[in-house]
Order: C-alpha cells, then sequence, then structure tokens
C-alpha cells in the first residue's frame, strides 16, 4: 500500500517512482550540480501526492541565471539527452531573460515533459524561498510549501486546479499550518473558496 505524509516540512512518498518522478528527480541533479535553485510546483505536487489524475508537464522554478550558467545548463541538457520543442535549446538564456516558460524534455519524447520558469512575482519567490523536501525512490527533492500550493490552487479556479486543492487540504489537513495557509489566502484574495473548501 502507498504511504504519504508530511513529517516535518517533508513529504514522505512511500512508493516506486514514476515517469513523472523520474524526469522531475533526472532534472533536479542537473540543476543541483549548478547550484541552481529550484523548486516543483502546480500539479506535479498533487500527482506527487497521490492525486489520481494525468498531466503532461512538471512545472518547476528556478532562480534568475546569468547567461554563461544558461549556456552551461543547455550544453549539459544536450549532452544528456533532452530537447526541445519550440526553440534550440542554445536559446535558453534568451527565453529565460524575457520570462518565457522553456519547454524541456527527454529525446524522442513529448510528454510528459518540462515547463522551467524563472521566477516572476512573490508567489513565485515564496515557493523557492520555502520549499520543503519532497522523498520519493530514495531521491528529494524540492516542492513548493502545501499551503501556498492549495491557496494558489484556489486563486487559479479551473476545476482541475480546485480538485487539486481539495485533494492537497483533505490529505494534509491535520499537518498544515494553518496560520501560514491563511496568509496565503488573504494574499491571493480566496476568502470565499477557502471557506468553501473547508466545508468539501
Amino acid at each position: 500500500m502507498t504511504g504519504i505524509e508530511l513529517r516535518n516540512d517533508t513529504l514522505v512518498v512511500d512508493r516506486a517512482p514514476n515517469r513523472l518522478d523520474d524526469l522531475a528527480i533526472e532534472f533536479s541533479e542537473i540543476l543541483t550540480d549548478f547550484g541552481i535553485d529550484h523548486v516543483f510546483i502546480a500539479g506535479y505536487v498533487s500527482i506527487l501526492a497521490g492525486r489520481a489524475r494525468s498531466t503532461e508537464d512538471v512545472d518547476v522554478l528556478i532562480e534568475a541565471i546569468d547567461p554563461e550558467t544558461a549556456e552551461q545548463l543547455a550544453a549539459r541538457l544536450d549532452a544528456e539527452g533532452f530537447w526541445s520543442a519550440a526553440m534550440p535549446l542554445s536559446a535558453l538564456d534568451e527565453m529565460l531573460s524575457h520570462g518565457d516558460p522553456i519547454w524541456v524534455a527527454p529525446q524522442d519524447q513529448v510528454t510528459p515533459h518540462l515547463e522551467l520558469k524563472v521566477v516572476s512575482d512573490e508567489f513565485d519567490r515564496a515557493s523557492l524561498q520555502n520549499a520543503i523536501t519532497a522523498r520519493i525512490g530514495g531521491a528529494e527533492i524540492p516542492i513548493g510549501p502545501l499551503e501556498l500550493q492549495i491557496a494558489y490552487k484556489l486563486h487559479l479556479g479551473a476545476q482541475k486546479d480546485l480538485e487539486d486543492a481539495v485533494h492537497l487540504y483533505t490529505l494534509f489537513e491535520q499537518s498544515l499550518s494553518v496560520s501560514r495557509l491563511e496568509t496565503w489566502v488573504d494574499r491571493l484574495e480566496v476568502d470565499t473558496e477557502y471557506a468553501r473548501l473547508k466545508r468539501a
């Protein structure tokens, strides 16, 4: 039986890694080799926490990097067998500097893929600065704090986002920091949605 537990800001996932996890773990190791702060967010966090839904992408935020680091990262990704459908990996610095997300996947693979983006607002920065650890299959990756993930999903408001929020809140209700959650609910102005979530 799969066990998922939040222990002292570590999400412990007791199951074998799937394709999404393997992609996240490999990419995290590459970013870590370059000393690039990063955090996995959005739908992937809900799936990691046991929500049964499909997704085509794994969203990852990174700190801003200089052109030299971007060039080296692009060369490493190319050497490791990654590609980008929208542009050559050599254009990585140009895309990131313009605030555009980068689509990256293993060669000959379209899904799942990574959506790589530089932090651009206070919520992105908070995810990066307050990242928690997810432990799966002997590996560790940084993920966004669950309280912010829930509030932001309520803010997005699409059906799949609301279902993600319900899943995370229901599963971890006893382990979440209510004060942190309510701070983000207030900042994102989703008090009505949060009240509805608590009744779900």
